[in-house]
């Protein structure tokens, strides 16, 4: 073969763990010399980023596109721009490129799997993934349901793991007091704490309510830090956000909650921070208590920082903290008793936290760098 030519499609509005992770991979592609350009809204995020870095960003000026005008639209950037693979990242601009495939053999098609995989063994699904040569997840978990659930052949199946930025995870001990101090947290306390968005999904309702199962005595040797902001759809006349409904009303239960005397020194609420890393430092334990996470960026970082995971049982959360609790302790979905036991494991044996936390760092640095993954995809456009 020639050349590798690469076309990512991404359509997402949004600016989440998915698009943010596919704007560094883009770019970290972009280091080792790849020829690549991006589909993307003109309105997104993904437009905005990829230029400041100076990716060739082939924006539409629509909002969204149907499948069919996107499969067009990639047709003809495959002609005008000699275009050998097309990289998809969500649903639709896997439906999209299968589409844009149509009798051009030739053309291979990448699939970035992010999400869970749900049955889909229908006719229809079986003609989209046969237009798929590469499907790749950094779960081992996901994959297994891939093959389960997904119409698509298992020598396309791929596992590479998520890079991350190992050299931005750096321990400051000055900072990590600094924060402590900020926010109160004594020094015989155990500060657990969660970086998400208060959605429900996440369960950070359950994480506040894992409280009341603690006594008064375990209570106080706790603190529990929320760093992050509802969940933003729009934006108002004046600039200032529009929250989805049920993340807004979580957002003031727990505020009320705050005000209770027993709980007001042991919640802290802390805004979305763009250098959270420090926030991470200054956390004993991560806690993240989503009902069914796919493969989560926001454990990775926790562990690389050294901080054991307090997970849910659920999607391939139990694989990042293993099965056996090497690296954290796990907890049923929906249940805030359970993940008051998981608070209690720590309180009634601290010791864990810098044995798990070591094991944590050690795993997520050897299995999710940049260099790895980089060379996991090249590897994987000029084998295919």
């Amino acid at each position: 073969m020639g050349e590798v030519k690469v076309l990512h499609c991404i359509h997402s509005l949004s600016w989440g763990g998915l698009e943010i992770y596919t704007v560094e991979l883009i770019q970290k592609l972009a280091e080792k010399g790849l020829s690549q350009k991006v589909l993307c809204s003109a309105h997104s995020r993904v437009t905005e980023e990829l230029k400041k870095s100076g990716v060739e960003v082939l924006p539409f000026p629509e909002k969204k596109l149907s499948k069919l005008k996107t499969a067009r639209l990639i047709r003809n950037i495959i002609k005008e721009h000699g275009i050998t693979h097309l990289h998809s990242h969500t649903r639709l601009d896997m439906w999209a490129c299968a589409l844009a495939k149509w009798n051009l053999p030739k053309i291979k098609h990448i699939y970035n799997l992010y999400m869970n995989a749900t049955p889909k063994r229908d006719f229809v699904h079986k003609w989209l993934f046969s237009k798929v040569d590469a499907l790749c997840s950094s779960s081992e978990n996901i994959l297994e349901d891939v093959k389960k659930n997904f119409p698509i052949a298992a020598e396309k199946l791929h596992l590479i793991r998520y890079g991350r930025k190992t050299e931005n995870f750096k321990h400051d001990g000055l900072k990590r007091q600094e924060l402590r101090d900020k926010y109160g947290a004594r020094i015989e306390q155990i500060v657990f704490g969660t970086l998400c968005r208060i959605d429900p999904g996440k369960g950070v309702r359950e994480l506040v309510q894992a409280l009341e199962y603690l006594n008064d005595h375990e209570l106080e040797k706790t603190q529990l830090w929320i760093v992050g902001d509802p969940t933003i759809i729009g934006k108002n006349p004046d600039g200032t956000p529009v929250f989805e409904g049920p993340s807004e009303e979580l957002s003031r239960w727990i505020a009320e909650r705050m005000e209770n005397p027993r709980y007001k020194d042991h919640i802290v609420r802390i805004p979305f921070q763009k250098n959270y890393v420090s926030y991470i430092d200054a956390l004993d334990v991560f806690a993240l208590a989503s009902y069914n996470e796919t493969y989560s960026l926001s454990v990775l970082d926790a562990m690389m920082m050294a901080k054991p995971v307090i997970g849910t049982n659920a999607g391939g959360t139990p694989e990042q903290v293993g099965l056996h609790h090497e690296r954290g302790v796990l907890a049923e979905p929906k249940d805030a008793e359970s993940l008051s036991q998981a608070f209690r494991h720590y309180l009634q044996r601290p010791e864990d936290i810098q044995i798990q936390g070591h094991k944590a760092q050690e795993w997520s640095l050897s299995k999710h760098n940049w260099p790895v993954t980089q060379e996991a995809f090249l590897s994987l456009y000029k084998s295919i």
